[in-house]
């Protein structure tokens, strides 16, 4: 059994660095849990070690946890599918568990890969503007596209590039890429309410995956389940789901 395609073998190299396994795991019907740690090259969210996190391509899942909670998910992957882990039954005493310590699940994830290859975007009737890393700060003091920009340097994780769709010299929608590790570049997108339904994130979307991919970088998108709006953009922007994640957080 192997990936479909290079870019989804790319985020099981990225994973595994993230989740202290093998990037085969992610291919195996079988459960994986591992002891959480901060390894070089790891997409950089936090600065500490992962309590209880879960990921899965769709097969198996790969946990990694703390050694407080180890036996806990030795014993919860063992007897559950890995698919069937991300179920509600599941998380009832995943989050039961998990409230001894003082956390919750705190997110359930879906993330998308671009298909390969990727068709690039017909720009025609829009005004685009890109604003590489250096320009990016002078986009600051609009606080208006915070699911786009950052807005700050967080571990050596931030914005480096940036599209705006223009109205004359107002900015009205902007996909940015923040650097979550070296290769691996998260997509965010917002558009101004007065704007919406015109289909801009999707074009957005497509012309920052261009740039991304032109940087040698790989791009993804992430949202949570329930985002309807913004899992349709991914799928209108030749995005398609890869793998799905939860994270427990402090209560």
């Amino acid at each position: 059994m192997s990936f479909r395609n290079d870019m989804l073998e790319a985020a099981a190299l990225q994973l595994a660095l993230d989740m202290s396994c093998r990037p085969e795991d992610f291919l195996s019907i079988k459960n994986t849990v591992t002891y959480s740690s901060l390894l070089s090259g790891r997409r950089i969210f936090r600065d500490e070690k992962d309590f209880f996190r879960i990921a899965s391509f769709g097969n198996g899942a790969v946990a990694t946890v703390s050694e407080e909670i180890y036996p806990f998910a030795k014993d919860l992957l063992g007897s559950v599918k890995g698919t069937e882990l991300f179920d509600a039954k599941a998380i009832f005493h995943i989050n039961r568990e998990l409230a001894k310590h003082g956390k919750a699940i705190g997110s359930f994830n879906q993330y998308y890969l671009p298909v390969s290859p990727y068709y690039y975007p017909d720009l025609s009737g829009y005004r685009i503007k890109i604003y590489d890393e250096e320009a990016i700060p002078s986009l600051y003091e609009d606080k208006r596209f915070s699911n786009a920009l950052m807005y700050e340097n967080k571990l050596g994780r931030h914005d480096v590039i940036a599209v705006c769709a223009m109205d004359g010299n107002k900015i009205y929608a902007i996909a940015g890429a923040s650097n979550d590790s070296e290769r691996f570049w998260q997509i965010g997108i917002d558009v101004l309410p007065e704007y919406r339904g015109r289909g801009t994130a999707t074009v957005l979307v497509s012309a920052l995956t261009k740039e991304i991919l032109m940087r040698g970088a790989v791009p993804y998108y992430g949202t949570w389940w329930s985002n309807i709006a913004s899992r349709n953009v991914a799928r209108k922007a030749g995005y398609y789901p890869a793998w799905v994640e939860m994270t427990a957080v402090d209560m």
